[in-house]
């Protein structure tokens, strides 16, 4: 009971300080008669180039400011592509092969240098051109830019983009004249249409064409913050071609046209992002889905976004300081630590009184998400022994888990996709249960396998290295039982913690054996998840495991261009399976999301893939601080 204790001090210590101590005085001046809402993030933000973003905590961000051609309605369910740059959704020829689509003319960017300055000196804008989607595609596929997930989306889709990414390897790093390039796949029959040809019908274009990694991007952005650097007197000179870098970009160098903008980036520690006062005329939803209104997710219909002026978005690393921040009305949402959680949940799993009376909302729900430990497939121990994999599957109790490390918030993962899409059902993983018994058979068989391979000696323990994700109490927890499941079959665990960006470095460089990673869909199909195994995709970046295996290419490569059908499920079927026998993953668990509201938060509902929805977000300051709030 001593963490109980030091909780308990800990909110004790917290309660006295002011609601404005994390404030600085400077921003309480630059902020008084703004709307503002006060948020926490756990894991520090990777990359806010769209290019390069491949995890969830850089594309909320991301969200804020940059925007595609297409999003997801904010309120419907099922989910509903809406256009958002684009005039309305793809024109498709009848061979599925050619998307046409038409771009919303008057869309702005927000005022930049590169665009220009006035007469007054202050920096101009300008509409947004179909050539900047085209840009934008061309630095995805550009040799010199680490776009891992973006880029297995595309390639081997689009006409021409392995030939122009071969192209640009023959450049300089620094040397943007590559985007002088064309690719045949891509094309602008006028300022404001953008064609896509593709390979093979793509049915999940228009998903790929939703997330913010294909933002528009200015080529004037390139030429200006990328090729050239101050001179000292007021104007720009080339960067030296020996200094030239496609990965410095910084958050000065963002170009968007979203509701609002990065106003400062102080890395691990705050984040402040201001209203876009270029931000084009766009109104809250007047439908939804049955019972929205009755919730009242459309009194705000037809009315003007967005309705916040600043967001101001502190980096807490650990769970129970953001915690506090909630209790202390300095956040205005929170998730609910897992010490604290039954004295905020009851048995029903409802909100306990305490909190209902302060009129505090509790939202639950799933996102379509699984979570693992990722194996290293190149490895000489975890990667060459499959039946070690399987017995570390089967010794590990996912519901004992959930129950204990996360007070039931969640179900066990079953299978290689989220138990809501197609083809789940039909592909249980005979190893994603806890069977000790079976386990330390297979640990045996591994033992013998290993010893033979001379990856250990006949004497020695089996020993693995687990690199976590994070450095908070929750994951030094999470360690410590995963240790103690695979003690039950004697395996021991070494564990190295790292924060986000660190263990995805480290991934990406194969330094791992075995690492604490998931999946968030960013579309509504197992090809999504599918695609994480594909041998090419080692290469690209998403298969990070490193798994590769000829029938499951085949297989997916074969699924390829089908659309939705009972035949394409059936073939996703044989994949998983596949999967589920290799095991390059130990699957953990589907989360089920806690969060609380403050009663001033109004219009928040959870989306399973979009992002930028904070737009719709409404705060009703008096009433904050009659209640005590900032």
């Amino acid at each position: 009971m001593k963490w109980f204790y030091l909780i308990s001090t800990g909110l004790v210590a917290l309660l006295a300080v002011s609601p404005f101590a994390l404030l600085k005085k400077t921003d309480i001046a630059e902020f008084d008669g703004l709307i503002v809402q006060y948020e926490t993030y756990g894991s520090k933000v990777r990359s806010i180039d769209p290019a390069t973003a491949g995890d969830n905590v850089s594309a909320a961000i991301q969200g804020n400011f940059y925007e595609s051609l297409y999003a997801y309605h904010f309120l419907k369910r099922p989910i509903e592509i809406v256009p958002k740059l684009a005039e309305d959704l793809p024109e498709v020829s009848d061979d599925l092969l050619t998307y046409t689509i038409h771009i919303k003319p008057g869309v702005k960017y927000h005022r930049n240098e590169c665009l220009g300055l006035g007469t007054d000196g202050e920096p101009l804008t300008r509409t947004v051109r179909a050539e900047d989607f085209v840009t934008a595609i061309k630095r995805i596929a550009d040799y010199h830019i680490n776009s891992p997930l973006a880029m297995s989306l595309v390639l081997e889709k689009i006409q021409g983009l392995e030939d122009y990414r071969l192209k640009t390897s023959t450049f300089e790093a620094g040397d943007f004249s590559r985007y002088d390039l064309t690719i045949p796949g891509v094309s602008t029959p006028d300022e404001y249409t953008l064609q896509i040809r593709l390979r093979v019908p793509f049915p999940q274009l228009v998903y790929v064409l939703a997330m913010n990694n294909f933002a528009p991007i200015p080529r004037e952005l390139i030429d200006f913050h990328l090729a050239s650097q101050p001179d000292g007197r007021g104007g720009r000179e080339p960067i030296p071609m020996r200094e030239r870098s496609a990965e410095i970009y910084d958050h000065r160098f963002i170009v968007s046209t979203g509701p609002y903008y990065l106003h400062t980036w102080e890395r691990g520690s705050r984040i402040i992002l201001k209203a876009n006062p270029e931000f084009r005329e766009e109104y809250y939803p007047s439908e939804g889905s049955p019972g929205d209104e009755q919730q009242g997710l459309l009194d705000d219909a037809g009315a003007k976004v967005p309705f916040i002026d600043v967001r101001y978005l502190t980096f807490v690393e650990e769970a129970n300081p953001g915690w506090m921040l909630f209790l202390t009305k300095q956040a205005d949402t929170s998730g609910i630590p897992s010490e604290v959680f039954g004295q905020v949940i009851s048995r029903t799993a409802e909100l306990t009184e305490q909190f209902v009376k302060q009129g505090i909302r509790l939202l639950k729900y799933t996102q379509p998400t699984v979570y693992w430990l990722a194996f290293n497939m190149d490895d000489p121990v975890v990667g060459k022994s499959k039946s070690l994999r399987q017995a570390l599957s089967l010794s590990l109790d996912t519901r004992l888990y959930i129950d204990v490390l996360m007070n039931g918030r969640g179900i066990p993962a079953t299978t290689f996709i989220p138990s809501d899409f197609e083809g789940h059902d039909q592909a249980i993983s005979p190893y994603a249960k806890f069977d000790l018994a079976l386990a330390r058979i297979k640990v045996d068989q591994a033992r013998r396998e290993l010893v033979e391979a001379g990856a250990i000696r006949p004497d020695q323990p089996i020993t693995i290295t687990l690199d976590a994700w994070s450095k908070d109490e929750f994951t030094r927890r999470m360690a410590e039982f995963i240790s103690q499941q695979f003690a039950q079959i004697g395996v021991n665990l070494n564990v190295e913690m790292n924060d986000w960006p660190t263990l995805q470095e480290k991934v990406e460089k194969k330094q791992c054996q075995m690492y604490t990673m998931g999946w968030g869909a960013d579309y509504p199909d197992p090809e999504n998840f599918l695609q994480l195994y594909y041998t090419p995709n080692i290469v690209r970046g998403t298969n990070n495991t490193n798994y590769s295996n000829g029938e499951f290419d085949a297989l997916y490569e074969k699924t390829s261009g089908m659309l939705p059908s009972p035949e394409r499920t059936e073939l996703y079927v044989r994949m998983l399976k596949i999967l589920n026998e290799d095991c390059p993953n130990l699957l953990l668990s589907e989360p089920v999301q806690y969060v609380l509201v403050h009663p001033w938060v109004f219009n928040v509902k959870p989306h399973p893939y979009g992002y930028g929805n904070v737009r719709y977000l409404r705060i009703d300051p008096e009433l904050r601080r009659r209640m005590g709030g900032r």
